[in-house]
């Protein structure tokens, strides 16, 4: 009788130390896992710093061309057409002083214009510490067309007009290039403010498109050079109707019907504005 009690003793022994260490073993796990879990909850994510670029103390804008970049037609006090308005509009969008240098003369074509940009000492000076250039080029060209061939003017004159101011525009670019390689050149097309005196001309509004989509892949040649077409700024299906009743085109100077007037001049500068800004990292940054 003692022998069996004994042995239920020690089988209760073994039973309690068994029972007691699995009991361990399971409660030291679920602790651990709680630690783990504690641990990973309160880790703190480390984002790592943005790098900040510095922005130029002072921004010069070169401005080369015509009568567009002169402000002909500007009805503002302020005048200076886009090239001033584009000035104040980079000044105050992006918090830097800002300069502008303006070598727009009336009536000049493309020749007129590369032969200033050869012989212009001032320029010289200039245009290597532009940041920005801009370039209006073409219209003059496209007017001493029409003034040879008048009424008998016809797209396929448009046309091949067209392949010899490439050529033009081409040498203009790579002449401005030789002065700045690295400033943001944006040459702004031509527009057709002839619905008046082209209303006889078969195609004419294509005549335009082609000529602006050359210009284009042409400055697409050249490195940081962008084309920013504004040919249907002043010629739509609306003013078209204005033109037909009124004799005369809202947006432009009414003395010459060619040249934008004050409110052109806001619609023109806010389409360069938008380039300009679109490719800021090209100019503003150091």
């Amino acid at each position: 009788m003692k022998k069996k009690s004994i042995w239920i003793i020690i089988i209760v022994l073994i039973l309690i130390v068994v029972g007691g260490g699995a009991y361990y073993f399971t409660n030291n796990k679920q602790s651990g896992q709680s630690t783990t879990q504690v641990t990973k909850t309160t880790k703190k994510i480390v984002k790592p710093k943005k790098k900040v670029i510095p922005k130029k103390k002072q921004i010069s804008i070169v401005a080369v061309g015509d009568s567009l970049t002169q402000g002909v037609g500007d009805s503002f006090k302020a005048g200076g057409g886009y090239v001033t308005r584009l000035q104040s509009k980079v000044q105050t969008k992006f918090n830097v002083p800002t300069q502008s240098h303006n070598y727009g003369v009336s009536g000049d074509t493309s020749n007129q214009i590369m032969a200033r940009i050869k012989s212009d000492k001032k320029m010289h000076q200039d245009l290597p510490k532009a940041d920005i250039i801009t370039v209006t080029v073409g219209g003059n060209d496209f007017m001493h067309l029409l003034q040879r061939k008048g009424i008998d003017l016809t797209a396929g004159d448009i046309a091949d007009e067209q392949v010899k101011f490439d050529k033009r525009l081409k040498q203009l670019l790579t002449d401005l290039r030789n002065y700045n390689d690295s400033a943001p050149i944006y040459l702004i097309g031509i527009y057709n403010p002839f619905s008046i005196y082209l209303s006889n001309v078969k195609n004419a509004k294509i005549a335009f498109i082609n000529w602006n989509k050359a210009s284009a892949k042409v400055a697409s040649e050249f490195n940081k050079t962008y084309f920013i077409d504004i040919n249907n700024l002043y010629q739509n299906k609306t003013i078209d109707k204005k033109v037909k009743k009124t004799g005369t085109n809202p947006y432009l100077y009414k003395k010459d019907h060619f040249h934008p007037n004050g409110t052109g001049y806001d619609m023109m500068t806010q389409r360069v504005f938008d380039e300009v800004s679109v490719t800021k990292k090209e100019w503003l940054f150091k």
